[in-house]
């Protein structure tokens, strides 16, 4: 009986462990995504902030509209991976936006990689999923 109790309580600590430090398998269902950027060659007086990136580039702005399901299954596997970072300037140029089945998120993202989501005000860098945006918007 002592064992059992043991071994429960050990994987009870392991499952949070692995769960808080992104070790889970568990990752929300994509089901569709949007990327809306501007040229990354563009050039502005100031900094872009998240909130003003649509009325900044409005006309200018190109979509890539993510529907295939391989791509949406890769794009949920690098949406698991962000690390926060502390606040800097950012001037955006990419708006990101991911639905799952029930909510969304959105992020803005620089031409360097940085990410801020739009809702929180929290600042992230995910080094795979900026190349995967980057090689999108060619």
């Amino acid at each position: 009986m002592r064992n059992i109790l043991v071994s429960a309580i050990l994987l009870i600590v392991l499952n949070i462990f692995f769960t808080k430090s992104g070790y889970s398998q568990f990752q929300k269902p994509v089901v569709g995504a949007l990327i809306e950027y501007e040229d990354f060659a563009t050039s502005t007086v100031e900094n872009v902030p998240c909130d003003f990136f649509k009325e900044a580039f409005a006309g200018t702005i190109r979509r890539v509209d993510i529907k295939d399901r391989v791509d949406l299954k890769r794009l949920a596997g690098y949406a698991n991976e962000f690390k926060m970072v502390k606040p800097k300037p950012i001037d955006v140029r990419v708006l990101l936006t991911i639905c799952y089945s029930e909510t969304k998120e959105e992020y803005c993202m620089d031409r360097w990689g940085l990410f801020v989501n739009k809702w929180t005000a929290k600042y992230y860098s995910n080094k795979r999923l900026a190349d995967y945006i980057l090689k999108r918007c060619r």
